[in-house]
């Protein structure tokens, strides 16, 4: 909807423990990262997978996160970088903070007041550039999310970040499994105010939830979830090329499935995700 206060789903907050060793395989699979950031206040560090974005406004980026320094992590933030790695929050595009604030305590989410941030983001030696945000911090819920206003979303948006070796295009849509999926749909439905083929959208980039059954019928992968009350599974980026995709995983020794013009990356390769290719258009 052109008028509700949550826009897109923006980007997939990532945790994983060894932060080079994550940025390591996105590199081998063909991706441009952003330099890293150190926040060292909270003890964070973090690339960014930035992509084309589907929302004017907005981004769409896959951010590995993770914590070099435990001692430093907000309270908020122990939680959603620690235990098993993989998509720990769904970070939802806002226009308006406040009002996406309204509609998260209004669908019944324990949702905090937004946050003003305002940081320095050292891109290069001697470069900073310093990012503006309003951000609601993680809702403590099995498929966690949370919603981020941006002030000045061109400075995520450089071109040589956008461009990738694979030729990945976009981040199309979040796969998540539950014990029960039609409840998490109608709770995204409500909250996003609408949805795409049956999935749970508040713009172009899709929420699927199904079953651990769905998930390993579809797609080879996910029975370690069976019992799971929800948790997120991984993600599907659109590609303009598979072959292109396929020449940088076979160069960078990236152990990959192949099911016609699908790419899978499984869970333990890819840092507890699924990441699902797709060639766009298809």
């Amino acid at each position: 909807m052109a008028d509700h206060p949550i826009a897109e789903i923006d980007h997939l907050l990532t945790y994983v423990r060894d932060l080079d060793a994550a940025a390591s395989l996105f590199r081998r699979m063909g991706f441009t990262l952003s330099p890293i950031s150190r926040i060292e206040p909270m003890g964070i560090s973090n690339h960014l997978v930035l992509m084309q974005p589907q929302t004017a406004g907005f981004a769409n980026y896959i951010e590995l996160m993770a914590s070099h320094d435990r001692t430093r992590l907000p309270p908020a933030m122990v939680r959603t970088l620690s235990g098993e790695q993989g998509v720990k929050s769904m970070v939802l595009g806002a226009r308006d903070a406040a009002a996406a604030h309204g509609v998260m305590t209004a669908a019944g989410f324990d949702a905090g007041q937004p946050v003003h941030v305002r940081r320095q983001w050292v891109i290069a030696p001697g470069e900073s550039v310093f990012p503006e945000f309003d951000v609601i911090l993680p809702v403590e819920t099995p498929l966690a999310f949370n919603a981020c206003r941006y002030y000045d979303v061109g400075l995520y948006l450089r071109p040589a970040w956008l461009s990738h070796a694979n030729t990945a295009r976009h981040l199309s849509g979040v796969f998540a499994i539950a014990a029960d999926p039609a409840r998490w749909r109608d709770e995204f439905t409500r909250l996003f105010a609408g949805g795409q083929d049956g999935r749970p959208s508040p713009g172009q980039v899709w929420l699927d939830v199904i079953s651990a059954a769905d998930a390993q019928s579809r797609f080879g992968a996910g029975r370690d979830l069976q019992g799971a009350e929800a948790r997120y599974l991984g993600y599907e980026i659109a590609v303009d090329s598979i072959a292109a995709l396929r020449a940088c995983l076979e160069q960078g020794e990236v152990r990959h499935r192949v099911d016609g013009d699908v790419v899978y990356i499984d869970p333990e390769i890819g840092f507890g995700n699924l990441i699902v290719f797709r060639q766009h258009g298809r």
